[in-house]
């Protein structure tokens, strides 16, 4: 495994577990990191050139400083003992705290009142909701609420709770792209004629916003392994990719311009999704791929996933510990690693399928192994039945989102009605084959009995995955292996959590 991205996500990641999970205290920590960056020396020394060694080591000098900052909250515990007392605090809101018991944010106070003027300039624990914070981070606000000191790991803070965002409102109404959302929201609905379900599917599959569907429409898709179908995601981001290259190329043939252009139109896509981790790391592996393309001439994929990887968890180490996330880079190397192994069994077997049913058995089977213990320990549901069910449902989504982008360019326009019955005739074909394929102990399995898994063991499911598939020489044995392990791993982790 001569990949030094690789090598240096792996132990990055690892370390970020560590300081997560709160396994050690953080001077402990610091010797792990000391202890690491020798064995590093010694491996990067053997495996690469001097300067090139010298300049990873460099690099993960630098990288895990970084960390070690990031989880050092710098919150001074030995301020004033104050009383409780509503106030309101102008805040600057820095980031999510994930290893606390309770949901909190590292906020910086930039105004405080007369009474509590020393906390000006201070770092604070800050409680807000998540439905609120998504799109706040790394901004402004006045927020009102109750002021004390609190007993948090042993030490006391200063923290903030009961938040309320005062002027959140206001900012919101003047943002061009919430102002772009509001209105593709108005054409979708002007376009399905008020009819309920079928607007909450077209809000869900574009923007990302499950929220409007109804309690029966979750089930369905959750049952039927189809819900990450709106949870805005590379399959989205793909899709958008696709269809704006297509559109763009008619105009020019620039390839420089035409990735350009695309490039903004995916970052206006993600302001207008609030930033899903599964979108910014589709983004970033696009840009990354044609960037290689573009002025190296050569191409990796799994060098371009381990790199988005690596930036996003350079910003934000705790993403490691967000759902999305998770699903989202366990999915794709998955696919990857099954795609590029099958495919050379393939050619050494001589397997004539048809190329378009064996991509799309072969992706829906790699995005199962690769999120069946996810799903099962976070959702308490086991679907064998989505790798069938995908292999139908994708190309219906594809057909759908191509169909919403043409709707909203047209009726700039002017108004066509024929969506209304395109749309509810393709709804209602998607809903059928859900209903067909989705059967209790057959398709999928409730699980009642709660999974109990340390969040380490996604990771570790995933490196073994990768490791043991090193090992395997033959490709018979690894076509082997990669059709019967994963269900293998996924036993025995699922026996641990027990």
């Amino acid at each position: 495994m001569r990949n030094p991205i690789l090598i240096i996500l792996i132990p990055y990641i690892i370390f970020i577990l560590f300081c997560e999970n709160q396994v050690f205290i953080i001077n402990i920590i610091i010797k792990f990191l000391i202890l690491h960056i020798f064995i590093k020396l010694i491996i990067f020394d053997y495996l690469f050139s001097r300067i090139k060694t010298s300049l990873l080591i460099t690099f993960e000098i630098i990288l895990l400083l970084n960390l070690i900052n990031y989880y050092d909250y710098k919150i001074n515990p030995n301020l004033e003992i104050n009383p409780k007392r509503e106030v309101t605090l102008k805040l600057d809101i820095k980031r999510k705290v994930n290893n606390l018991q309770s949901n909190y944010y590292i906020a910086e106070i930039i105004t405080a009142p007369t009474l509590n003027e020393n906390l000006a300039n201070q770092i604070i624990l800050c409680r807000l909701e998540n439905n609120q914070v998504s799109t706040l981070i790394k901004q402004d606000y006045h927020v009102k609420g109750i002021l004390e000191t609190r007993l948090i790991n042993n030490d006391y803070y200063i923290t903030f709770s009961r938040c309320e965002i005062l002027d959140v409102n206001k900012r919101k109404s003047k943002n061009i792209i919430v102002q772009l959302g509001l209105l593709i929201e108005e054409k979708i609905l002007e376009s399905i004629k008020n009819k309920d379900e079928l607007n909450s599917f077209i809000n869900a599959i574009i923007l990302g916003n499950k929220k409007m569907l109804t309690s029966s429409q979750k089930s369905t898709f959750q049952k039927s392994g189809t819900l990450h179908l709106f949870a805005v995601s590379g399959l989205h981001i793909g899709f958008v990719y696709l269809i704006f290259k297509f559109l763009i190329t008619i105009i020019t043939f620039n390839r420089y311009i035409t990735e350009l252009i695309i490039a903004l139109i995916l970052v206006i896509y993600l302001d207008l999704v609030n930033y899903p981790p599964s979108a910014i790391r589709a983004c970033l592996m696009i840009n990354i791929w044609q960037l290689s393309i573009i002025f190296f001439k050569r191409k990796n994929t799994l060098s371009s996933l381990c790199l988005s990887c690596l930036i996003i968890l350079i910003v934000n180490p705790s993403a490691l510990m967000e759902v999305g996330f998770q699903l989202s880079y366990t999915v794709v190397t998955s696919i990857i690693v099954f795609n590029t192994q099958i495919q050379k069994a393939k050619e050494s077997f001589k397997i004539n399928i048809g190329s378009f049913i064996h991509n799309s058995v072969l992706v829906s089977y790699s995005a199962f192994c690769g999120s069946m213990l996810l799903v099962y320990d976070y959702f308490n549901i086991f679907v064998p039945g989505s790798i069938i069910i995908n292999i139908l449902a994708i190309p219906i989504a594809f057909i759908f989102i191509i169909s919403i982008f043409l709707m909203l360019l047209l009726s700039i326009l002017i108004k066509i009605d024929f969506f209304f019955y395109f749309f509810s005739l393709l709804y209602n074909i998607l809903d059928y084959l859900l209903s067909i394929f989705t059967i209790s102990g057959l398709t999928y399995f409730k699980i009642n009995v709660l999974p109990d898994l340390d969040n380490s063991v996604h990771f570790f499911y995933l490196i073994s995955i990768l490791f043991l598939y090193k090992l395997c020489k033959e490709k018979g044995i690894k076509l082997l292996f990669l059709l019967f392990i994963p269900i293998s791993f996924f036993l025995l982790y699922t026996l641990i959590g027990i």
